[in-house]
C-alpha cells in the first residue's frame, strides 16, 4: 500500500498466510526512516508521506524483485509467484507485472494500469477491483480494459457499485462491506487458480 508497512497492510500478510500462501510484505521504507530506521521509526503518517517521495521507482523494484527472490527460494515455494496492492500498491502490483513478466498472476486493488508499451509486456493474468464512487481510478479502468484487450491480454476488473477508494480497508463506508464480501473471496479463488 503506498502508507507503508502498517498493522493493516501486515494483517492483508497474515490473512494471505492463513489462507496457505507464502506472503511477503515488504518493507520499502527501510532505510528511509530517521537514523536510517525502518516504518515503524516514522513518528506520524506525514512523515512516512514524506520519506516515500525519497523512494525512487527503480529502488522500489529493487526491493519488491528482492523480496519475490526471497519467497522463490523458501523451501515450500513453488515456483510461481504474484502480486497483490492496494492504491499506490495496486498501481505498483500491475507495474511489476510488466517489469517482471514472469509473475504468474497480479491483483490490483484501487491501482492503475502501466503504459501500453509497458501493457505489451505482461504475461500473467491481472485482476482489478474497484470503487464505483473512486472516479479519479476508476475511469482509467476503460481504456485499461480496452488497451490489454487489444494486446490480448488476460485482465479482469470489477467496479463495485456504492464503494469508495480503498474499500477494503474502510469497511464502514457506503458499499464497502459488500464490495469487500466479493473482492476478497475472489481474489483469494484467482490467487488459488495461478498459484498451485
Amino acid at each position: 500500500g503506498a502508507t507503508g508497512q502498517s498493522d493493516w497492510q501486515l494483517a492483508v500478510g497474515d490473512e494471505l498466510a492463513r489462507q496457505g500462501f507464502i506472503a511477503i510484505s515488504p518493507d520499502l521504507h527501510s532505510g528511509f526512516g530517521p537514523r536510517g530506521g525502518n516504518y515503524d521509526s516514522f513518528d506520524f503518517p506525514d512523515d512516512v508521506a514524506k520519506a516515500s517521495a525519497l523512494i525512487s521507482n527503480d529502488e522500489s523494484n529493487r526491493r519488491y524483485i528482492a523480496a519475490r527472490n526471497y519467497g522463490l527460494k523458501l523451501p515450500r515455494a513453488n515456483g510461481k509467484t504474484a502480486t497483490i496492492g492496494f492504491c499506490g500498491g495496486g498501481t505498483r502490483s500491475f507495474q511489476f507485472a510488466a517489469d517482471i513478466p514472469e509473475l504468474s498472476a497480479a491483483v490490483v486493488y484501487y491501482g492503475t494500469g502501466p503504459t501500453e508499451a509497458d501493457m505489451a509486456k505482461i504475461k500473467a493474468p491481472v485482476l482489478g477491483m474497484y470503487g464505483e464512487i473512486d472516479s479519479r481510478i476508476t475511469s482509467t479502468v476503460d481504456p485499461t480494459t480496452a488497451a490489454m484487450k487489444k494486446l490480448g491480454k488476460s485482465y479482469e476488473p470489477h467496479i463495485y457499485k456504492g464503494a469508495t477508494h480503498a474499500f477494503v480497508q474502510y469497511q464502514n463506508l457506503g458499499e464497502n462491506t459488500a464490495a469487500t464480501k466479493d473482492s476478497w473471496p475472489r481474489t483469494i479463488a484467482f490467487l488459488k487458480e495461478h498459484l498451485r
